[in-house]
């Protein structure tokens, strides 16, 4: 790692001298595990499959790897590798939607949600591995209970929570203005994004404020850099 360096970096990016601390601490914690794990791979040879790897190690360890991430990422922006940025932000969405919860999601139909989390399923990934394709919907909402469009509608909600900051409020402003798939957005340029959003709050009173321009950036590449997950 190029230490002083990537500390010259940060401070230039106003961050404070904890985080600073936090994030080489973090970043030297993954180059160790490539060193041990990944036959002594440096930083910037590491590959997306290498880091996702860390990050399954570093679950069974009982690590917080979802703050290490934020150092890495840092890292491999400091050292403009957009590949491994992206890759480090669809692991960040993923291992809090390990955790975030479906009855978490704005204006969704509550009895649906019970109904689903009485077969196990109460969780954003859960309900994504799950529910991937037509038929596996079709069989979801036969064992549960739950109504096809009430699980489409959490399916679609719970793929745009893959990308970054489009949770709750923010979340349900994009389906409901018809930004309600990847591919949708991926289609559209940051601008684009912006307008749409702009427009369905001044025609319908939406309370939610529209992306920045850089938020809006960082949903339309991260939405052309994901994999499709869901058949809709």
């Amino acid at each position: 790692m190029y230490e002083e360096e990537f500390k010259a970096f940060m401070k230039k990016e106003k961050k404070n001298e904890r985080t600073i601390n936090s994030y080489v601490k973090s970043v030297k914690y993954y180059e160790q595990y490539l060193i041990s794990y990944k036959r002594g791979k440096d930083l910037a040879e590491a590959n997306p499959k290498d880091l996702k790897n860390f990050v399954a190690w570093g679950t069974v360890e009982g690590e917080n790897v979802y703050r290490h991430l934020w150092g890495i990422r840092m890292y491999y922006i400091f050292i403009q590798c957009e590949e491994m940025e992206n890759t480090t932000r669809e692991l960040m969405e993923f291992v809090q939607n390990e955790a975030r919860k479906l009855r978490e999601f704005p204006n969704v139909d509550r009895d649906s949600v019970k109904k689903l989390s009485s077969i196990g399923i109460s969780t954003v990934n859960q309900l994504l591995e799950t529910s991937r394709t037509i038929e596996d919907r079709e069989e979801l909402a036969i064992k549960s209970g739950s109504s096809p469009e009430d699980i489409l509608k959490l399916v679609k909600l719970s793929d745009l929570s893959r990308l970054p900051g489009l949770k709750k409020v923010r979340g349900r402003l994009f389906y409901e203005a018809g930004l309600d798939t990847l591919p949708k957005i991926a289609a559209l340029e940051p601008e684009e994004i912006q307008v749409i959003l702009k427009q369905y709050i001044d025609q319908t009173g939406f309370d939610g404020s529209p992306p920045t321009l850089s938020e809006a950036h960082v949903a339309v590449v991260m939405a052309r850099f994901l994999p499709e997950m869901v058949e809709v």
